[in-house]
This record gives structure tokens, sequence and C-alpha cells, in this order.
């Protein structure tokens, strides 16, 4: 009985609509505190005055997070009406946050409509990314490089005049290409020390990770999953996991603005930050052996502009 119930997360408290809300009574007893079709008062949660625990049903955990996905997705279409560069990026960071708690079929493919939400608005809004990667991260993590990642793709795309739908797809495969990470030893992705071989390819298994993730979505473009598992992959056949020379373009893209954004970061918990230009010259000794596309680097250095 008690396994059928689940802690209710506090973030999400005040967005549960069609979720019912229980409390602990007496023994393995569970009673219905807020029932389906009623929100909790936001008052109440802002002053505290609610039970300390509430629990939700274990069937219910995906509902609950869809609906806290879909009130992030308001918030974030007024904070770009309002031109809230930081709100933006916090919101994004909630929405993000909240789904890689729980990232598989069901919860992934809700953060479409967080892209869709970006994409349209980018194309009336041209300031929106840019804005967007100027907003600095106050920790490295992988939500915040796979956003800032997803606001150069798009920033990219922008500057390809790529289509609506396919900056869509690109900005989605950006903002998931890193899910596999969730599986991964937080401890080995955040240590300072060098890593040893072992510990190496435990970290390279995030690409299968998230491919087997994605895989089990209703992504109806292949190309999201495919990324998530080639980002790493060479032209040369010198990446990993599968050193594959045939790649697919979003990977292509993705894999080196992947890269740029990591040696361009502040807060990489093993190095500092390079400049821009630095990073670029640096990258383009990669660009010269073959490992990335020489237009896709002269590209997206136009970009930034």
């Amino acid at each position: 009985m008690q396994q059928a119930y689940i802690l209710a997360r506090n973030t999400q408290l005040k967005f549960y609509k069609n979720v019912p809300l229980y409390i602990n009574g007496k023994g393995v007893n569970f009673v219905i505190y807020k029932p389906s079709g009623m929100t909790l008062n936001d008052m109440r949660i802002e002053e505290g005055l609610f039970p300390e625990k509430m629990y939700i049903k274990q069937e219910d955990k995906i509902k609950g997070l869809q609906e806290a996905q879909k009130a992030f997705n308001q918030e974030l279409k007024e904070n770009i009406r309002t031109n809230n560069s930081q709100k933006i990026k916090d919101t994004i960071v909630n929405i993000m946050r909240e789904t890689l708690t729980e990232p598989r079929s069901g919860s992934l493919e809700a953060v479409s409509e967080t892209v869709d939400i970006l994409v349209t608005e980018y194309t009336s809004e041209s300031d929106v990314i840019k804005n967007l990667l100027k907003v600095s991260a106050k920790d490295y993590t992988t939500v915040l490089h796979s956003i800032n990642v997803m606001a150069l793709v798009l920033g990219y795309a922008g500057y390809m005049n790529y289509s609506l739908d396919h900056k869509k797809i690109l900005g989605l495969s950006a903002l998931l290409h890193d899910v596999g990470k969730t599986k991964i030893n937080t401890e080995l992705l955040t240590t300072s020390r060098k890593l040893t071989a072992e510990e190496f390819l435990e970290i390279q298994r995030h690409t299968i990770m998230g491919h087997n993730i994605l895989k089990t979505c209703k992504f109806r473009n292949k190309e999201i999953k495919l990324t998530a598992q080639q980002h790493h992959e060479r032209l040369d056949g010198s990446g990993y996991p599968n050193r594959l020379t045939q790649i697919s373009e979003a990977a292509q893209i993705i894999g080196f603005i992947d890269c740029y954004e990591a040696l361009t970061n502040d807060d990489r918990p093993y190095r500092s930050a390079m400049y821009p230009l630095k990073a670029l010259n640096f990258m383009k000794y990669d660009v010269e052996a073959g490992k990335f596309k020489k237009i896709i680097f002269e590209k997206f250095a136009y970009s930034l502009l």
C-alpha cells in the first residue's frame, strides 16, 4: 500500500491541478488532502501553511511533472514578452531541472513546447537568444550547459536561415544531447581531479544511455536520439562511442558547439574559461585535422557576431 505513494516535490506543489495530493494518516493509511480539479492556494504555499509532507500516487508522477512543465512554459512566454533575460534563463533552468528528475517518455516530450516557444519568439525578437547567452551561469551543471548549447545552436540556426521546423529539431536535440548524464555518477561529472581510464569510459557511456532514454520517447525525428549518441563522434573516426565517420548533421553541429561552450564556460571545475576568439583558434586545429567540417566552423563563428 505504502509503495503506491511517493513524496510530492515542493517545487511542483502549486502547479498540481489534476493530480490529487495526500497526507499520511495513522499507520499506513493515506488520506486525500487536495482532490483533482483544484490547486493549492498560492498564499498558503508562500506562507508554508500546508502539511510538511504531502504525497502523490506513483502513477501520477509524470502527470504532475507535465503540469509543472506547462506552468513553467507559461512563465517563459511572459518572460520573453517582457524581455527579462535573467528570468528567461531561470525559467528554462527550472523546466530542465524538473524534467531531468524523471528523464523518460512523457516528461522529455514536454520540453518540445519549451523549444517551440523559444524558436517562435526568436523569429520575432532577434535579441532573445543573444540576451539569454549574456546571462552568466552560476554553476556548471548538465542543465546549464545544455541550455547554453541550445542557445548557441539556435543562434547558429538563425544565422543559417533554417526553417522553423529545422530550428526546432536542432534546438530540441541540443537541449537533450546530454540527457544520458543523468545516469552517470555526479561526482565523476564535477570532480577537478584527473579521471582514471575506467572513469572516463564510464562518462563516455552517457552517449549510449542518452540514446537509450530517447529511443523510448515519441519524437518523430530520429536526429534527436542520434545526436545524443553521436555528438562526441568525430569525422576522422577519433570520437566515441563507436568511432563513426558518418555522423548525422545535427550531431555534427551540436558536437562542435558543445565543445565551444565547454571551452568558453567560466565554471568548469577543472579549468578556466577561454575567450571566444581563443576558443575558436583552439578548435581550428581540430577542424584542420578533419574532426569537424570547416563550413560549420566558419558559419558558427559568423553567427557569434
